[in-house]
């Protein structure tokens, strides 16, 4: 006899869903398990009162708007930034004196042919510039060509001796340094472009006062001397009544060595010093050794050490400087173009340089003209290739 729990209302669910299975027979409609029961609902939350104070909820913000808003703040940051400067910068230069006396390119082009030059490379010629009336244009004291080369990174600078003895254009044959005093800058460029053949892009007058105000506002130099150049210095500045010490610069507080046979120091040089230094070529009176050769050397030197000092300047000081020597600086150059240089000058100042001048030391004689000493070029073709090569090449040169 079977079993009650095996068959009766106690009966396995699973059990039933087998068709042999006896109960199939005996209950054909099984009654299914109960369902699992749902929990309860949750009541409803009561109505606030004014008593009950809000929860905060906190509304979190993407990270990547966090991030737009953030950068969008940093750029309007620096535009402000280069508007401000920008404009600073275009009151700086305006007080530049611009002038519309430009070589005439086209006469020279048509007298030698296409002159040498190239979109990479930029060529500015500096000329330094005694004190003189406004109506006059004064001596050349230094001409310098200032070669950019953003081809290779060289700032390359080419010395011209003022006592070459060459065709002036429209003016005979004189010393270089007499086409100044005859035509100005604009001549002096058109002489320089017709005996080389190099494209001149513009040019900067440079007072000597303002050389020394340059100078002064950089803090002064610190540059190599020899014993004799010191004593050059005193000498000049005591002569010319700007000190009363006949010793102003004392030897006796420099440390000297020796360097390529004779004994040298490191001296600092306010503006008044350093432009007595650049200008120094000897004096046979004085015993003074030296020649235009020596006095370009000191030159180039100098504006050496003064670049170096340009990186190393006080920004408020260096815009304090610019605004009291630009009025003394003339220039060709429009504002576009110098707004355009002065930017460019933050990297041009960290390129490495390279010194030259014309003529070379083997490509020249001394000769007396009209009573006058003079270099003669022996070669001219010579000193037109070497000078085109060390402009444009990245061949290093020091004659």
């Amino acid at each position: 006899m079977r079993n009650r729990k095996d068959y009766g209302d106690g009966y396995n669910f699973q059990e039933v869903f087998f068709k042999s299975h006896p109960v199939n027979k005996k209950n054909p409609n099984p009654i299914p398990p109960e369902k699992k029961k749902k929990p309860p609902e949750k009541p409803p939350e009561p109505e606030k009162t004014s008593e009950q104070k809000p929860k905060f909820i906190p509304v979190e913000v993407d990270d990547k708007k966090k991030k737009y808003g953030f950068l969008k703040f940093l750029i309007w940051l620096v535009i402000i930034a280069i508007f401000v400067s920008l404009g600073g910068l275009l009151f700086l230069i305006s007080r530049v004196d611009y002038t519309r006396e430009n070589p005439d390119e086209e006469m020279i082009v048509g007298m030698v042919g296409e002159l040498r030059n190239d979109p990479d490379v930029q060529n500015i010629l500096i000329f330094g510039t005694d004190n003189h009336p406004k109506d006059e244009n004064g001596r050349s004291d230094s001409m310098i060509l200032i070669s950019i080369d953003k081809k290779h990174k060289l700032i390359k600078q080419t010395s011209f001796l003022r006592d070459l003895y060459l065709p002036i254009v429209d003016n005979g044959e004189e010393k270089l340094n007499a086409a100044f005093a005859i035509g100005g800058a604009k001549l002096a460029v058109e002489t320089i472009e017709y005996n080389f053949h190099i494209r001149i892009d513009s040019y900067i007058t440079v007072d000597f006062a303002s050389f020394e105000s340059i100078i002064d506002g950089l803090g002064g130099i610190d540059i190599e001397l020899s014993e004799a150049e010191i004593e050059y210095i005193n000498w000049q500045s005591h002569k010319n009544k700007q000190v009363e010490d006949e010793n102003e610069l004392k030897k006796e507080d420099y440390n000297f060595y020796e360097k390529d046979d004779e004994k040298v120091a490191i001296v600092h040089l306010n503006g008044r010093q350093a432009l007595w230094h650049s200008r120094n070529r000897g004096d046979e009176d004085m015993h003074f050794e030296g020649d235009d050769f020596m006095r370009t050397s000191r030159q180039r030197n100098v504006i050496n050490t003064v670049m170096l000092k340009l990186q190393e300047s006080n920004p408020i000081d260096l815009i304090k400087t610019i605004y009291e020597v630009a009025p003394m600086i003339k220039t060709n150059m429009n504002l576009g173009n110098t707004l355009r240089l002065s930017f460019g000058l933050i990297s041009y100042l960290r390129y490495d340089k390279m010194d030259f001048r014309i003529p070379q030391s083997f490509n020249y004689t001394n000769e007396v003209i009209n009573g006058a000493q003079v270099l003669m070029i022996s070669n001219m073709d010579e000193e037109i290739k070497a000078l085109n090569e060390f402009v444009f090449n990245a061949d290093k040169k020091d004659q």
